[in-house]
């Protein structure tokens, strides 16, 4: 079945909310980017997520340039967007708001029981798996095993932890630093707008795509992007988190303050992490890689974040912790402090 379209589903972190008057020649472009099977198997491929070249090529059984020009044809009628992560190009559906109702509806009409789409959707997803296989095969990242070994917190003790902090209400746009495998992002992504994961290591962003794919979580998207520098304007989000990246990073203010320039003025940034009560450092010895509480708050009042009390995760030897900032009110009101 074909994912519905409109509010969630068709909507991005960047200027997802302005809704632009349709001229003749839009509409008519528009029109004609849909009216060709291999098309609309595209868009019907791309609404329930992002792939390569390589991918669709291999879905639609089609050549890489026919399958090229098609989505080229596509982006230009505003229907679907594109992204490099490493020497892959993925394309995904992102239509404009405006194109976003009628394109919805026609890939509900073409979804409707046709046997090229069923085809096309059982190659795609036996296309997930592998990526996912893929991932799991290479040498991984020390994140990866931790999930694996119950190191890290399980998905229902993030879910009550994430329920206690954020409540139950939509969350807007969200931003994962360091999605890893996706666990958390799975968590949020059904109450976003729109789901963004960021990961420095490929085969973690292979799995976390894969993962949230196969969740239906279409409107996720993954990319590439370091913490001290995100690729993203400012402002983009409502929610930002970073998911178990201070405690190893050289520059964790750097860190933070990269997310509060993302993050909008009434947005909230949540750590999730190993955090340590405190410092406690014998005489003379040498300093650990460790994230305390004592220190994680100061950095974050430094960023001009007010931090709240941790949710401490019970039965850790290395004590989780999820913690949540708001930019902190400014203290000047007409020219007068409080």
């Amino acid at each position: 079945m074909i994912p519905a379209f409109g509010k969630s589903g068709g909507t991005t972190y960047k200027d997802s909310l302005i809704v632009r008057p349709v001229t003749l020649v839009a509409a008519l472009t528009l029109l004609k980017a849909g009216a060709d099977p291999t098309r609309l198997r595209l868009l019907a491929v791309l609404a329930r997520g992002e792939a390569t070249v390589g991918e669709l090529v291999e879905v639609l059984g089609q050549s890489q340039p026919r399958v090229s020009r098609h989505l080229r044809l596509l982006a230009e009628a505003g229907l679907v967007s594109h992204f490099r992560d490493g020497q892959w190009v993925y394309y995904r559906f992102d239509p404009t708001p405006a194109a976003a109702p009628l394109a919805g509806q026609a890939l509900v009409l073409a979804g409707a029981g046709d046997a090229t789409i069923t085809a096309d959707e059982a190659r795609m997803a036996a296309v997930r798996r592998r990526r996912e296989r893929y991932a799991l095969t290479v040498p991984a990242p020390a994140r990866l095993w931790a999930e694996a070994a119950g190191d890290r917190p399980d998905e229902p003790a993030l879910a009550q932890a994430l329920a206690g902090v954020l409540g139950g209400g939509p969350l807007g746009d969200v931003l994962d630093v360091g999605v890893g495998s996706g666990a958390l992002l799975r968590l949020l992504a059904p109450r976003a707008r729109s789901a963004v994961g960021v990961d420095t290591v490929r085969r973690m962003r292979v799995l976390a795509r894969s993962r949230l794919q196969q969740a239906g979580l279409a409107h996720c998207t993954v990319r590439a992007g370091d913490m001290c520098a995100l690729p993203f304007p400012d402002l983009s989000f409502d929610i930002v988190v970073l998911d178990e990246v201070l405690g190893s990073a050289v520059a964790p203010q750097r860190a933070i303050e990269e997310a509060v320039r993302v993050l909008r003025p009434a947005g909230r940034l949540l750590v999730l992490d190993r955090i340590l009560p405190a410092v406690r450092r014998l005489p003379g010895q040498p300093p650990r890689q460790a994230l305390f509480e004592n220190q994680l708050v100061v950095m974050l009042r430094e960023a001009g974040l007010r931090p709240g009390a941790p949710a401490w995760f019970p039965g850790r030897s290395l004590q989780y912790a999820l913690l949540q900032a708001s930019p902190a009110p400014s203290r000047t009101r007409n020219g007068t402090h409080d």
